[in-house]
C-alpha cells in the first residue's frame, strides 16, 4: 500500500505532479534553464539546474602529523588535502593537488606528507606536501599508477605501490629518493596480481602486499606479501600460510621496531603479527564477520585496528588470544586512517566524518568534516533516481536527498558507493551498494536513514543495475564479482530479507552488467572486467522460477551496457555505444530472438551510456550527451549536450511526471523533453 505521505494528491496529478510543480517554483526563483530563451522553438527541450548533484568532503586517506589529520579528498576535483585539528575539532588548513581522483596513498616523514593519487597514468602522481607552509610539490610519476599505498623507511627514502592496468608485469613496487629525485623499480614479483595494495618500509626491508581485487578471477595471484633486502634487491615471499587464500594484502604496518602487522580482505579477513627480524608468524587470527582490516595502532602490550565493516575498533593484546570489538565509532563506515594522540585513536570514514575514541573509557566523538570546515564540494556520480518529488543522487558514503517541493537538499549516509538506485511506486527507495554492502532501503515517510534490508555473498560486491519487475513484484540487480570474476543476476523480494543470488548466470567470466524487466522476464546483459574474454551475452530468465529461457552470444565485440524493454522489443547498448533492438515476439525457451536494428552510436556517446523507457519513448545518456532514439530506427536526436562527471558511467531517472535527471557536469539538471 502507498503511503499517504508518498501518494501524490489528485490536485497534484492534475498540476503535473511533484517534479513539474517543483521546476514550476524552481523557474520563479530565479533558477535558470538552460534552454529557456525567448523564442525557443517548441520541440526543445527545458533544461532546469538544480545545484550540485552530491556536494560533500569524501575522503581515501589520513595520516596523523602531532594532533592534526591530514586527510585526502575522494572524486573532487580538483584533488584536496585538508587538515583536521583533532583537539578543537576544526578543520585548520586545505591545500589542492593538481592531478588525480583519490588521494589514496599517505605517509608522514619528519613533519611532512607524501601521498599518492589515482587516475593520473601519464601525470605527476606522486606529491609532498608541507603543512608548516602548506606548500604541494609534484615529486614524479609512478608508471601508469593509480597509486594505491605510500611508505616512507627511516632514511626518507619513498615507496610506492598500486594498480598498473595492463601490465604484464603486474603491480611494481617503487622506491623515490628525495634527495636525487630518481625513482626506482624495485620489485614486481607477482606478474599474476591484478593490484598492489599494501606497502612499508624498515631501515633494512621494504614490504610488497598484493592480490586480485578489481577485474579478478581467472587465476589471478591472491594475498601475497613480499619482503625486499633494501641492501640487495634480494625478493622473498614470506605470505604466512593463514593468509594465502584471502582476495588481497589489505595493510602492512610496522608497529615499531618488534612487531610487523600485515592484514588481508577475506572472508573473514585475517591479520599476521610478524617478527621483522625472522618474519616468522608469531600469531595470526581471523577477525570474524568481517570483509578487510584497514589500519593499525599499538599502545604498550595492546595493538588497535579497524575494520570496514559496521566500523569497528577492535582490540588484540599481545601474548594472548583476545580479539574484541571494542567499539563502532561511526556505525557501517569504512575507515580511511587511524592516528594515536596518547589514549585516544583518531580516524576518518569515508563519508566525510572524523571520530576519536578514548581507550581508558570508550567514549566517542564524531564531526562531520565539512561542518568542521572542510570544503563541500560536487563529487563525481554514482546513481540517480527519482519520484514525487525527491531526487537522490548517489556518490562515496552518501545519498545526496533533493527534495524539490521544499528546496532543500539533505545527506543520507550510506556506507560504500550506491551504485545505481531504483524509487517504487510507494516512494520506498532501494540501492544496489558497494562494496560487498548489499541491499538497502530508504522510506522518506518512516526510515530517519538508510538501512540494510539484505546481504548478497561478500564476493558479489559491485551492483551494476537495479531494477523493478513491476510485474513479478521483485527487485532484479546485476552484479559484478571482482576479486573471483564473473557476477551474478540477483532477485529479492522486498520485506523477505532473503535475496536469490544466480552466480555467474553467463558463465564464470562475464559479469552482469545490463538488467531490464519486461513481460514477466528478465533480461541480462553481460560484460568483462578484463581486457580479454567472452563479453556480450545476452539471456532472458524466469525470475520467479530461477531458470534461463535462452541465452546467446553476440558478435559486438563489446560488452552490453544498458537493456530496455519497450512494447515487443528489448532495446539495447553497447559499452562501446552500439545501440541494437530486438523483437521478443521471435523467442522461445532455448530460441534467442533475433537482432533486427543496429545503429553506431559512438559519436555522441562514451563509455557505458545506459537507456531508459520513459512515457513511451526510449532515451540514452552518456558522460556526452542525452538523446532520444527512434524505437524503429535507432536514430538518435541529441537532446542536451551533457559533459557529465560520472565514476563508472553516466545515468538517467524519471520521476512520475516524465520529467527526466542526470548530471552536467556535476551539477544536476532536470529536463522536460517537449
Amino acid at each position: 500500500m502507498t503511503p499517504p505521505s508518498a501518494r501524490p494528491s489528485r490536485r497534484q496529478l492534475l498540476r503535473g505532479a511533484g517534479s513539474v510543480t517543483a521546476l514550476t517554483a524552481l523557474a520563479a526563483v530565479g533558477a535558470a534553464p538552460a534552454s529557456a530563451a525567448p523564442g525557443r522553438p517548441s520541440g526543445t527541450p527545458l533544461v532546469t539546474g538544480l545545484g550540485p548533484g552530491n556536494a560533500d568532503f569524501p575522503l581515501m586517506s589520513a595520516t596523523l602529523i602531532g594532533e592534526t589529520l591530514w586527510i585526502g579528498s575522494r572524486n573532487l576535483a580538483p584533488a584536496k588535502v585538508v587538515g583536521y585539528h583533532v583537539p578543537t575539532g576544526r578543520v585548520t588548513r586545505t591545500a589542492t593537488l593538481p592531478t588525480g581522483n583519490f588521494v589514496q596513498g599517505s605517509a608522514a616523514h619528519d613533519g611532512v606528507l607524501y601521498l599518492g593519487v589515482t587516475d593520473a597514468p601519464k601525470a605527476v602522481n606522486l606529491y609532498r606536501f608541507d603543512p608548516a607552509d602548506g606548500s604541494v610539490r609534484g615529486l614524479v610519476n609512478v608508471p601508469g599508477a593509480d597509486v594505491r599505498d605510500v611508505a616512507v623507511a627511516p632514511d626518507g627514502t619513498v615507496f610506492a605501490t598500486g594498480r598498473q592496468k595492463g601490465r604484464a608485469a603486474g603491480p611494481g613496487l617503487y622506491a623515490y629518493d628525495p634527495a636525487t629525485g630518481a625513482l626506482t623499480e624495485v620489485a614486481s614479483p607477482a606478474p599474476n596480481a591484478t593490484q598492489g595494495r599494501a606497502v612499508e618500509a624498515t631501515a633494512t626491508h621494504a614490504y610488497l602486499g598484493v592480490g586480485s581485487n578489481l577485474a579478478g578471477g581467472g587465476g589471478a595471484t591472491l594475498a601475497s606479501l613480499f619482503a625486499v633486502e633494501r641492501a640487495t634487491g634480494r625478493v622473498t615471499d614470506i605470505t604466512p600460510p593463514e593468509l594465502a587464500a584471502d582476495t588481497i594484502v589489505r595493510q602492512i604496518t610496522a608497529l615499531g621496531d618488534d612487531l610487523l602487522a600485515v592484514s588481508t580482505e577475506g572472508r573473514p579477513a585475517h591479520v599476521a603479527l610478524l617478527d621483522p627480524a625472522t618474519h616468522t608468524v608469531l600469531r595470526s587470527f581471523a577477525v570474524p564477520g568481517t570483509k578487510s582490516v584497514t589500519n593499525f595502532q599499538r599502545l604498550g602490550d595492546t595493538v588497535w585496528f579497524t575494520s570496514t565493516e559496521h566500523g569497528t575498533v577492535w582490540r588484540h593484546r599481545l601474548g594472548t588470544d583476545s580479539v574484541e570489538a571494542f567499539a563502532v565509532p561511526v556505525p557501517d563506515g569504512n575507515s580511511w586512517g587511524l592516528g594515536r594522540i596518547g589514549d585516544t585513536l583518531a580516524g576518518v570514514t569515508e563519508g566525510g566524518t572524523a571520530w576519536t575514541l578514548a581507550t581508558t573509557t570508550g567514549a566517542v566523538t564524531t564531526t562531520d568534516l565539512v561542518s568542521a570546515g572542510a570544503p563541500a564540494e560536487a563529487q563525481l556520480g554514482m546513481s540517480v533516481a527519482a519520484r514525487y518529488g525527491r531526487v537522490y543522487v548517489g556518490g562515496n558514503g552518501s545519498v545526496a536527498l533533493h527534495d524539490l517541493n521544499a528546496g532543500t537538499v539533505r545527506k543520507l549516509p550510506v556506507p560504500g558507493e550506491a551504485k545505481d538506485t531504483v524509487v517504487l511506486d510507494d516512494g520506498t527507495l532501494y540501492l544496489g551498494v558497494y562494496s560487498s554492502q548489499g541491499i538497502w532501503r530508504y522510506r522518506p515517510w518512516a526510515d530517519e536513514l538508510p538501512v540494510q534490508e539484505a546481504k548478497l555473498p561478500q564476493e558479489q560486491n559491485r551492483p551494476q543495475a537495479v531494477r523493478w519487475d513491476e510485474e513479478n513484484r521483485l527487485l532484479l540487480l546485476g552484479v559484478q564479482a571482482d576479486t573471483t570474476g564473473g557476477g551474478s543476476f540477483v532477485t529479492y523480494r522486498p520485506g523477505s530479507g532473503q535475496p536469490t543470488v544466480h552466480v555467474d548466470p553467463l558463465g564464470p567470466e562475464q559479469l552482469v552488467r545490463a538488467v531490464a524487466a519486461g513481460r514477466g522476464q528478465a533480461f541480462l546483459g553481460g560484460d568483462n572486467a578484463k581486457a580479454t574474454g567472452p563479453r556480450g551475452d545476452l539471456a532472458a530468465w524466469d525470475p520467479v522460477a530461477g531458470r534461463e529461457l535462452w541465452r546467446t552470444a553476440t558478435d559486438f565485440g563489446s560488452g552490453v551496457s544498458s537493456l530496455a524493454v519497450h512494447g515487443h522489443r528489448l532495446f539495447g547498448i553497447t559499452v562501446n555505444g552500439q545501440a541494437f533492438a530486438a523483437d521478443l515476439r521471435t523467442a522461445r525457451p532455448g530460441r534467442p530472438p533475433m537482432i533486427e536494428a543496429r545503429a553506431d552510436l559512438r559519436a555522441i556517446t562514451s563509455a557505458n551510456p545506459r537507456l531508459l523507457v520513459a512515457r513511451g519513448r526510449v532515451y540514452g545518456i552518456s558522460e556526452k550527451t542525452l538523446f532520444r532514439l527512434d524505437p524503429a530506427t535507432l536514430a538518435a536526436t541529441v537532446l542536451v549536450q551533457v559533459d557529465a562527471e560520472w565514476y563508472s558511467g553516466a545515468r538517467l531517472a524519471v520521476d512520475d511526471a516524465g520529467v527526466l535527471y542526470t548530471l552536467r557536469g556535476r551539477e544536476l539538471i532536470a529536463v522536460r523533453d517537449r
